[in-house]
């Protein structure tokens, strides 16, 4: 899996949309600089739907799997294709960031095809937690 050097913002495809958001297809990703691990991915076609993204790779170290070759081909990837991998983060209640590491989102940068996969792998939860944004209260 190709590491990009250069600050990511392009367009990238659906062809089946995102689980939930099936009718949505197009879609505009923002690193939010240069070397980030954060990223945005906003809907071209409803704006009001965006998604934080991060580069799991930059958090868990151990994070791997295989790529299939179905997945392979749907998103015309080969040996020497560049992708990046990045996961869907969420705000939980009480302030706390969690990441789904169960379904990773695969872009060709390439060709700009992305999809996102569920892994059949338990070691990864829907719901990791990455950080949690609850102030501390001072013990007096």
């Amino acid at each position: 899996m190709a590491a990009p050097t250069e600050l990511i913002e392009m367009k990238v495809y659906f062809e089946e949309g995102i689980p939930g958001f099936l009718d949505l297809r197009f879609f505009q990703i923002k690193q939010q600089e240069k070397d980030s691990p954060f990223f945005l991915l906003v809907s071209l076609e409803n704006p009001s739907i965006e998604f934080g993204l991060i580069n799991p790779f930059s958090f868990f170290s151990n994070y791997e799997f295989v790529l299939d070759e179905e997945l392979k081909g749907q998103l015309s990837i080969s040996e020497e294709t560049a992708i990046i991998v990045l996961n869907i983060v969420t705000i939980q209640t009480g302030g706390e960031l969690t990441v789904n590491m169960m379904a990773p989102v695969i872009i060709n940068l390439d060709n700009r095809k992305a999809k996102q996969i569920i892994l059949n792998d338990d070691r990864y939860p829907i719901r990791q937690p990455l950080f949690n944004l609850q102030p501390k209260v001072a013990s007096e």
